[in-house]
């Protein structure tokens, strides 16, 4: 048998449930109320610090944290269940004014996970998953409210293109069901097209006297002579313009006599008729005298017209036709757009509700459906309420008119609305801008959210208070709901409320939406006529599974969405995130809960699943665009350590932790991560016990704030393991050369009271004790000494302690216990990363030897298998060494504990329930060993 010593470096590597001869060495099979510092070594956790009671919580709330900068602190804040607000500053747990009431949208069940928060600068967004959301009543303008005529919502506008001489401007107005009628009631009347010149005559003077025979003759002056354009009388119709020239020679008069004067010749006249515009509603009728034919006249002479032919007219114009006289034909006559629209004339011509004449044209409105048209679209541009070509608008029209204009006929998802702003809102010259379609008959355009249905926001004001509000969401100003739909979390619950890429967003059954760039609250495109890289992004995730989104995390690559069963990557190959280059690809499929968050680990990022008897901590690395991540279950070696009812997690990045608990319970458990470089140099699990029951945790810098279940703030300085000078809970001792040092000192629940009188009867004091959280055993440490008081026991409200140190300024608090369990000893071989147990040799452990840092009282408890235990008590007042007035601390010292054993039938429990430190840095066992003659290969 052979007699050998092994040693253990380091303890940091945390609890390991795997078998013993598994464990790597620096594991221990529990940890209780430690730390594995990878530089300090095996510590005694930090004990906690009371900040202050927090004034108006309650029980059933939901907590929140806000980090504001390095000079002002943290805020933690509460959400009751009947929707009011609390905030408290954490360095003093004072209370904070907040203003504004949203209860009806903060309103949730009690001990739930309703509330979902997210701060972005001085903003919190508030999510109620349990809530709908909805839209408004609020619609988009029908067409006659926006040119202020209710319900008259046909509309057109006749626009005059030109203005020609010698044309008729007209055109007809119908129902769109009305059928072609004759203008003029039938067939048999219409437009001519053919006349030639009726009767006529000239009036005769008496010729031929000088010759001794007289006779009638026509003067031979030609004052008849002319050519004029004039509109026809008379008739069945009206508007006939002709052009009747008279044309007159003279000649000798076929009555004269043989010897011709002077006074036998006589005029003669030739007259012919021209037609410029045949008018409407005439019939065919003879040119003869009688009190109805069609004539003209000209220099006082009376012309009847033969109409020979004419052009029955067909048009649908059931609600009138306006018709007005042609423009004069005479170019020397001024004509203008005045004198073409005739308001009158319009108004007495047509049905409509509403006719005005604005610049150049004539705008109409009805209640009913009507149908325009003309036969001289060279003269007229008829503006409906629907349009192919943007470029026929008119410059002038009545201002808020709408117009739908139609890019293809096959889709609807390329159309889009104009409407007219009239300079200084007036109608006249202006110009035309997008807007959104307006409601009509069976088709409601909706503008806006129901404010009160969506995530709130909690602001801090520039004096410091906190104000409580709905959103301003944007409006949909553009567009209809195919060009420019509502998000798809309308009517639908959301889940998560996020910000990537300069834009808010939020997780939706199996949706993402993001809003607008730079826009966060406009969830809307700002135009239907181009995909702009700013639109909102709506996508939906692709799988074979049901998926409904939960929460996410930022990474460099993206956006990783987590779902309940699988999880997606959000990002672009692009360089920017727009609806075109935006891509959801599914990445991994693992169990996530839904009641903590992800956390990021720096370069990794952690996620809890909570489905089996106990919870597991998956890490996912190497996330890429492309391809699937690496993900490691790091609580592969403590598979029954957290319980699935873990609803609270934080991280602190600058100590490497992770911190898990559940609300109502005193147990955190903690994931220590270390890397050196891009080498993990440590992992390790552990675990905390604090003497009263969580509500909540959170990590800012280097302190692990705590509410307990009693609404109470307190704070765990994660550097306590090392002196904190900031936080004034350490003592005097000494050091190993016997030089003055300060150690911390390790209570839960701390906080400075004034003790009571000392009884030198009984050799006790009394400390009132106002503020306790939680329950234990209580101690006394006085700060400036390092003297530790032991509890007695209770009397009324106070608690009495051994000792003298009435009336002085002492630090009270709960004993911590600590404890680490030590595996069993093997001999161990390492061979490159590998090391191995020897299981089937004889090994009876003599002693082992406990190396300390920092310490003052422990216990090394040998517990053997007959369920004896055998303790080994150690407090450090070694022989000159310890000073008077000087704590019992040391920062360097190793215990002997013999133990006389087989290694399989003992275990080692190092304790400590002691205000004092306590580090242990390693371990050395020395004991017999034999192979048992066996030859290893």
């Amino acid at each position: 048998m052979t007699s050998i010593t092994q040693t253990i470096p380091q303890f940091f590597g945390g609890i390991s449930q795997q078998p013993d001869e598994l464990m790597l060495p620096g594991q221990v099979k529990d940890l209780l109320n430690g730390v594995p510092d990878i530089t300090e070594g095996l510590v005694k956790r930090p004990g906690s610090r009371y900040l202050n009671s927090l004034s108006g919580a309650t029980s059933t709330g939901s907590w929140f944290s806000y980090y504001r900068d390095q000079s002002e602190g943290a805020y933690i804040g509460q959400v009751q269940t009947n929707g009011s607000v609390n905030i408290w500053k954490v360095n003093d747990g004072a209370v904070q004014t907040v203003s504004g009431d949203v209860a009806p949208y903060l309103s949730h069940s009690a001990n739930s996970n309703e509330l979902k928060f997210l701060t972005v600068a001085d903003t919190t967004f508030v999510t109620n998953t349990s809530t709908t959301v909805t839209q408004t009543a609020n619609l988009s303008p029908e067409r006659g409210v926006s040119v202020n005529r209710a319900t008259r919502d046909y509309q057109a506008f006749v626009e005059l293109r030109q203005v020609s001489y010698g044309r008729e401007y007209s055109f007809d107005v119908s129902t769109p069901t009305g059928g072609s009628t004759f203008i003029g009631g039938n067939s048999s009347r219409g437009r001519v097209t053919k006349i030639t010149v009726g009767s006529y005559g000239f009036p005769t003077i008496t010729r031929g006297a000088n010759t001794g025979g007289t006779f009638q003759g026509i003067s031979p002056e030609l004052q008849y002579q002319g050519s004029e354009v004039l509109t026809v009388s008379g008739g069945t119709g009206s508007g006939m313009v002709i052009r009747l020239t008279v044309t007159g020679q003279v000649q000798v008069s076929e009555n004269a006599g043989t010897t011709v004067d002077g006074d036998e010749y006589v005029g003669v006249y030739n007259v012919t008729a021209e037609l410029l515009f045949g008018g409407n509603n005439y019939a065919v009728q003879a040119g003869t005298v009688n009190t109805n034919a069609p004539f003209v006249r000209l220099k006082g002479q009376t012309y009847y017209i033969n109409i020979d032919e004419i052009q029955p007219i067909e048009a649908k114009h059931d609600r009138g036709t306006y018709r007005p006289d042609p423009t004069s034909f005479n170019p020397n006559t001024h004509i203008s757009a005045d004198t073409i629209l005739d308001l009158d004339a319009a108004n007495a011509a047509l049905t409509m509700d509403n006719i005005v004449k604005i610049g150049n044209g004539f705008f109409m409105a009805s209640a009913t459906p009507f149908i325009v048209s003309t036969a001289q679209p060279d003269l007229w541009r008829i503006t409906t309420t629907e349009v192919n070509d943007v470029t026929e608008l008119p410059r002038q029209c009545i201002n808020g008119m709408i117009v739908k204009v139609v890019n293809s006929s096959d889709s609807q998802e390329d159309d889009y609305y104009l409407k007219f702003e009239g300079q200084s809102g007036g109608d006249g010259p202006g110009k035309w801008v997008e807007t959104i379609a307006p409601s009509e008959s069976g088709n409601d355009i909706h503008t806006s959210f129901n404010q009160q249905t969506l995530p709130i926001k909690i602001q801090r004001l520039a004096n410091g208070t906190f104000q409580v509000s709905y959103v301003d969401w944007d409006n949909r100003q553009v567009g209809d709901n195919n060009t420019n739909p509502f998000p798809t979390f309308l009517g639908k619950k959301i889940s998560q409320t996020f910000f990537h890429r300069n834009r808010l967003g939020f997780l939706c059954e199996d949706n993402i939406i993001l809003s607008q760039a730079d826009e966060i609250f406009n969830f809307f495109n700002n135009t239907a006529l181009v995909v702009s890289g700013n639109d909102p992004i709506d996508i939906q995730s692709s799988s074979t599974q049901p998926t409904r989104f939960v929460d996410c995390i930022e990474t460099n690559t993206g956006l990783v969405v987590f779902g309940e069963t699988q999880q997606f990557m959000l990002h672009t190959d692009s360089d920017s995130l727009t609806p075109d280059t935006a891509k959801l690809s599914n990445i991994s499929t693992y169990r996530y809960s839904p009641d903590t968050s992800p956390i990021s680990l720096g370069t990794t990022i952690g996620f809890l699943d909570t489905a089996g008897t106990y919870s597991r901590f998956f890490e996912m690395f190497d996330i890429k665009r492309e391809g699937e991540p690496q993900i490691i279950d790091q609580t592969k070696v403590v598979s029954k350590l957290i319980p699935n009812t873990v609803d609270l997690i934080s991280n602190s990045r600058e100590n490497s932790t992770i911190f898990f608990a559940e609300s109502g319970q005193p147990d955190i458990y903690m994931y220590r991560y270390v890397f050196a470089g891009s080498e993990r140099i440590q992992t390790a699990w552990y675990r905390w016990r604090l003497p009263f029951n969580l509500a909540y945790i959170f990590v800012l810098d280097d302190n692990l704030y705590l509410i307990s279940s009693d609404y109470k703030l307190l704070v765990i300085n994660l550097q306590d393991r090392v002196v904190n000078p900031s936080l004034d809970d350490f003592a005097p001792g000494i050091g190993f050369f016997g030089d003055d040092r300060d150690y911390q000192i390790h209570l839960d629940s701390s906080q400075f009271v004034t003790s009571d009188s000392y009884d030198s009867a009984t050799n006790t004091t009394r400390v009132l004790w106002p503020d306790r959280v939680g329950v234990g055993q209580p101690a006394v440490v006085d700060k400036d000494t390092g003297e530790v008081f032991r509890f007695k026991e209770t009397d009324g409200s106070y608690l009495v302690f051994h000792g003298n140190f009435g009336a002085e300024t002492v630090l009270i608090g709960w004993l911590l216990y600590f404890s680490a369990s030590l595996p069993k000893f093997y001999v161990r071989k390492k061979s490159g990363e590998k090391t191995t147990s020897d299981l089937t040799a004889s090994l009876v452990i003599q002693r082992m030897h406990l190396h300390f840092g920092d310490v003052a009282h422990v216990n090394a408890k040998v517990n053997l298998r007959n369920n004896q235990m055998v303790p080994n008590k150690f407090t450090q007042t070694p022989m000159d060494w310890y000073k008077a007035n000087k704590g019992p601390f040391v920062d360097e010292y190793s215990y002997t504990v013999p133990i006389y054993q087989r290694n399989s039938n003992f275990r080692v429990d190092v304790t400590s329930f002691h205000p004092g430190p306590s580090t242990l840095h390693s371990l050395t066992w020395e004991g017999d060993y034999t192979p048992m003659n066996h030859k290893r290969v």
